[in-house]
């Protein structure tokens, strides 16, 4: 079996029931599935697996996993379903014990209620075995369904009925002299189940209703003995992303993008790499990274000796190594390329017919330069990149003197040969300043998603070296960001909070706390922050207060006095991901731990704690809240409690109210959803991708999301994407969005206190970006150019 099948990458094989291989799957946006893959030794068996998976895609039960995509015409065949997270009912009872009393009760009639169900819609299961109930969070779920054609029908389903009861309540030993385990309902149900004749057993149905009338059977759901521990792929990875220092965060991209490449067709594919690829070239710190982050991710069973990743799945499974592919997929095979020609440069002694010169050089410059996003070249690559420019600036210089030699001597020929002389320079120089102009382009992009504004001034700088291509899509690249602001004094552990207008930006680090007028770059008050550790900042929604969250108590900020408020309340004492956040009308302060799960609520007008214990998104105002408890859910105005099921699964975390109070955003698995206070949706279509926190504008016609590194914004009114940029990442948190009270300007705080300012008026492309890019942001300084371009001789650009 390969990586993929059809639309999905493959993971862990979960089950090796009879003829069937079932393996994990991920589809194209990460979702987590069941395929399996039966085997069919001729075409009889497969017109009878056709049939049986045709029935079993009608059956819509709780108590069953879904069948949701078959395709049987490919090689090989398989199904896919619903994947349920828990261990199987035979792990359980090798681990736990068998069952007795009324869980007895109740896990013989959530798979009773399962085979009617499957039997009612036509189909059969046919190979009902331990492994093939699954205990999840929502009770017992029947998997495997269509994989083994009718396996004898209904009837040979209830006998297995019989027999998985017989296991539950006696384990793998068969049933002696241990004692009678079953009371005289139970016990009677399950021999008739297993005799021998088929036509005498019971139907599903007759099991189940005789089960109904049993109290025991009534008395809530079978769940799993412990907390469900079934994490999927990029959870799992997500998970171990927590646990490294910073050093090694920040090498976590560039090990696992030179651990895919790119096949024959140029889709992503999983490569084993050597190790001495991840390390060489690289000083000792870095060195100890990288094998730091060899060494969890492997404990994890996410990467494999030689270095490779151990399932393709995790490719589409995790989102952060997804969005890093989509950053860098382009250049990996180029990557791969330098990477090779280097160690081959190094192992031969670093001669020179071994450097890149030409389009090689040119192509891998363009992507050093400007077209990756997360990979660090290693020292060595960058010593071989660096050796071929400075060859080829060589010959350069060694042709044009010989050029100059030999037209000096040939005087007396022909004017004919002089012009061609000099024609041939011209290609040559022409050729150094096109390669130039590739370099400043690329390096163009390479600045952008952070820089902007250098951004446009380098694609000035590689329009005016050559007027290429590549040199006018740097010059006229779209981008909505107008101008940036990043913290001069930021460092890998200050804490950044901006205002709810983008007006103004909190800095602490090491106890100084800085405040700075975004539009202007000022720094407006430099005071120091309290003593103990701070770990999360918020502003209230005027501006007007600065909560900081300590490690045990909380502090309020005040700038127009510059006090510091007494302690109060809580903190957050577990460190990694942490975050602050105001009510909508400022009369609560909510904060959060993620890797740990701590949050709490203080009420500042009353002074003490609130919504203690339960998951509350507060509503303008704070008059309302949606209180978050699975069917429970609760909508809360004034003291009086309303039901909202609906909520139901909804993530709190990713829910935020309109400015009118009657609407929520959610950003769900398959998009963001608008819905009224019932549940309904307000809008026909979901807006995707759904990547994290949403924000609406101050009149609630836009609609803005951030995660770690992107934003996106949506007009409402008729529902259009009007941005959609990437922003400098952050390690531990969300990018926060801020918009002016006009809507016109979005201010963004992403990683290292930068501040990219997005026009959302969506302005006209210039007639002569030349001219505007001097006119708006002036030229590229003689400081700027040497930091951006050292191998190009300065030219003034405006």
């Amino acid at each position: 079996m390969t990586d993929r099948l059809g639309g999905y990458w493959l993971g862990a094989r979960l089950d090796r029931g009879g003829q069937v291989v079932v393996r994990e799957a991920y589809d194209e946006s990460g979702g987590r599935h069941a395929l399996g893959v039966p085997c069919l030794p001729d075409a009889d068996a497969r017109i009878r697996l056709a049939a049986s998976a045709e029935a079993a895609a009608l059956v819509r039960s709780l108590s069953v996993a879904r069948v949701t995509a078959v395709c049987l015409d490919g090689e090989p065949p398989y199904l896919v379903s619903e994947y349920i997270e828990g261990p199987t009912l035979r792990q359980v009872v090798r681990l736990h014990g068998p069952y007795s009393g009324d869980d007895l009760y109740r896990l013989a009639t959530a798979t009773a209620t399962a085979l009617a169900a499957v039997h009612e819609a036509g189909a059969t299961h046919g190979a009902l075995t331990p492994d093939k109930i699954v205990l999840g969070g929502e009770g017992p779920r029947l998997v495997g369904l269509g994989l083994s054609g009718d396996g004898g029908g209904p009837p040979a389903d209830v006998q297995a009925w019989g027999r998985l009861l017989v296991f539950a309540a006696y384990g793998p030993e068969e049933p002696g002299d241990g004692g009678e385990r079953f009371d005289r309902l139970l016990r009677g149900l399950v021999a008739a189940a297993l005799r021998r004749d088929p036509e005498r057993r019971p139907s599903a149905r007759q099991l189940l209703m005789s089960l109904l009338d049993a109290p025991p059977s009534q008395q809530g759901r079978l769940l799993p003995p412990e907390p469900v521990d079934d994490p999927p792929l990029g959870a799992r990875a997500e998970a171990v992303h927590a646990t490294l220092s910073p050093a090694e965060q920040d090498l976590v991209p560039d090990v696992f993008l030179r651990l895919v490449g790119v096949d024959s067709e140029g889709a992503d594919t999983v490569v084993t790499v050597g190790r001495d690829e991840l390390v060489a070239g690289r000083a000792a710190d870095e060195v100890a990274a990288i094998e730091g982050v060899l060494a969890a991710y492997g404990k994890a069973g996410l990467i494999e000796e030689p270095p490779a990743i151990a399932h393709a799945a995790l490719l589409r499974a995790w989102p952060r190594l997804r969005e890093w592919l989509d950053g860098e997929r382009a250049g990996l095979a180029v990557h791969r390329e330098l990477a090779e020609a280097a160690r081959r440069w190094e192992a031969g002694g670093r001669g020179e017919s071994l450097l890149f010169q030409g389009e090689p050089l040119d192509r891998a410059l363009a992507w050093a330069a400007g077209g990756r996003r997360r990979v660090t070249l290693s020292a060595g690559e960058q010593t071989f990149l660096d050796a071929g420019l400075a060859l080829t600036r060589r010959e350069t210089r060694r042709h044009a003197r010989r050029r100059r030699t030999a037209t000096a001597g040939l005087l007396s020929v022909a004017m004919v040969a002089v012009l061609l002389a000099l024609w041939q320079r011209g290609v040559a120089d022409g050729r150094l300043d096109e390669t130039m102009a590739r370099v400043a382009a690329s390096r163009a992009e390479a600045v952008r998603v952070a820089d902007p504004v250098t951004a446009r001034k380098l694609g000035l700088a590689a329009w005016l070296l050559a007027p290429i291509p590549e040199s006018r899509r740097a010059l006229t690249a779209p981008d909505p960001a107008v101008e940036v602001f990043a913290d001069p004094h930021a460092g890998p552990r200050t804490l950044h909070a901006i205002t709810a207008d983008g007006a103004t930006l909190a800095a602490l680090d090491e106890g100084t706390l800085r405040l700075y007028d975004v539009a202007s770059g000022r720094l407006v008050t430099t005071t120091g922050g309290p003593a103990q550790s701070v770990r999360a900042m918020a502003w209230s929604p005027d501006g007007a207060t600065l909560a900081l969250v300590g490690v045990d108590r909380s502090y309020l900020y005040d700038p127009r006095t510059g006090e510091m408020g007494r302690p109060f309340g809580r903190g957050l004492g577990t460190p990694g991901e942490q975050s602050a956040w105001f009510s909508p009308g400022g009369g609560l302060l909510f904060a959060a731990a993620r890797q740990s799960g701590e949050r709490w609520a203080w009420d500042l007008r009353a002074r003490r704690a609130a919504y203690v214990g339960e998951y509350a998104v507060i509503g303008p105002g704070d008059r309302l809240a949606l209180v978050f408890d699975g069917r429970r859910s609760q909508i809360r105005r004034s003291g009086k409690a309303s039901p909202a099921p609906w909520l139901d699964r909804m993530p709190w975390e990713y829910t935020t109210f309109a400015p009118d109070g009657v609407r929520v955003a959610i950003a769900e698995e398959t998009g963001i959803q608008i819905y009224g206070l019932d549940g309904v949706p307000t809008h026909n279509s979901r807006y995707r991708p759904s990547p994290g926190h949403l924000r609406f504008s101050w009149d609630g016609r836009l609609l803005v999301s951030t995660d770690s590194d992107r934003v996106r914004v949506w007009r409402l009114d008729h529902g259009t994407q009007i941005a959609d940029r990437r922003v400098p990442a952050s390690v531990d948190r969300q990018a926060q969005a801020a918009i002016s009270a006009d809507g016109r300007w979005l201010r963004v705080l992403a990683g290292r206190g930068t501040v990219l300012t997005i026009d959302l008026a969506a302005p006209a492309a210039p007639a002569r970006p030349e001219v505007w890019v001097c006119e708006r942001y002036g030229p590229l300084t003689a400081e700027e150019w040497g930091r951006h371009l050292p191998e190009v001789p300065y030219q003034q650009t405006c």
